[in-house]
């Protein structure tokens, strides 16, 4: 399956890089605010043009902590956007098909200033449209605290671009709220990306697909239901994970393994 697989930029070059190669897994790069401050740029197209050499296709996870696309302070907002531009700057060296941000919305921090904060995340938003369409670099927001849709369901009505949407977690959804896969079905016309790991409701594990309480089945038979072939992203946050995620996909119904192909056919042509 040509599947991505979440890796910190440091374990991929220290520690994992051959397995990518060997099991010709895309990586989705996820760049720490500590390594874009030292810019280690003639390490970057090393990395790239290895990459590039086995045939891997790359995308991006944005840094996400301290940052608040919609912050209520224009200081924060300002260095939120700073911070996410640097990341647009690597797309052209990786040839990134896509890159990863969080939509940021928390309300339990912003409940009472959801029309201001949702006004400044639309501003941060719009201020990348025209970068990402001259990138062709598709911009898809993931939902981590969000307790429901409507907040994505808000945002999307107002952004027009096709290279923009929704990274679906449906982990988050198990691990940080009360709703259900059949609460989010609203957004997903909007879904561009998955982000796929388990847990058993309680936390955050990003254990192996088959190893919590996640339906997955009835994940992609929604995708399906509305023609959605998104990038697919595994999250696994130990080797165990990865290959219990491995081997779950590979033993899924051959008309889910239709479908997930579909979703290869669909990454082949960007």
């Amino acid at each position: 399956m040509n599947f991505f697989v979440n890796v910190p930029y440091d374990l991929l070059c220290s520690k994992y890089l051959s397995l990518f190669i060997e099991n010709h897994i895309n990586p989705e790069i996820y760049f720490s605010p500590q390594l874009l401050d030292k810019w280690p740029e003639d390490e970057f197209k090393s990395l790239a043009k290895e990459l590039e050499k086995h045939h891997l296709k790359v995308s991006f996870h944005a840094p996400f902590y301290d940052l608040v696309p919609g912050a209520i302070d224009n200081k924060i907002r300002q260095v939120t956007q700073e911070r996410l531009n640097e990341i647009f700057l690597l797309v052209p060296i990786f040839k990134a098909v896509a890159v990863v941000a969080h939509l940021g919305y928390d309300p339990r921090i912003y409940g009472n200033h959801k029309e201001e904060w949702l006004k400044n995340s639309l501003k941060t938003w719009e201020k990348f449209i025209p970068l990402v369409e001259k990138l062709k670099v598709y911009f898809n927001l993931e939902n981590v605290f969000e307790p429901t849709p409507e907040i994505f369901l808000e945002t999307f009505k107002n952004i027009s671009s096709p290279w923009m949407g929704i990274c679906f977690d449906i982990g988050h959804i198990y691990a940080f709220t009360n709703s259900t896969l059949k609460d989010w079905e609203i957004i997903f016309p909007y879904i561009k990306q998955l982000h796929l790991h388990d847990n058993r409701g309680k936390k955050d594990e990003h254990i192996g697909l088959g190893k919590g309480n996640i339906n997955f089945i009835a994940l992609f038979s929604l995708l399906k239901k509305y023609k959605r072939y998104p990038i697919i992203t595994l999250e696994p946050h130990t080797e165990e994970a990865f290959w219990d995620s491995l081997k779950y996909l590979n033993n899924l119904p051959e008309d889910i393994k239709k479908f997930l192909a579909q979703c290869n056919e669909a990454l082949r042509n960007h």
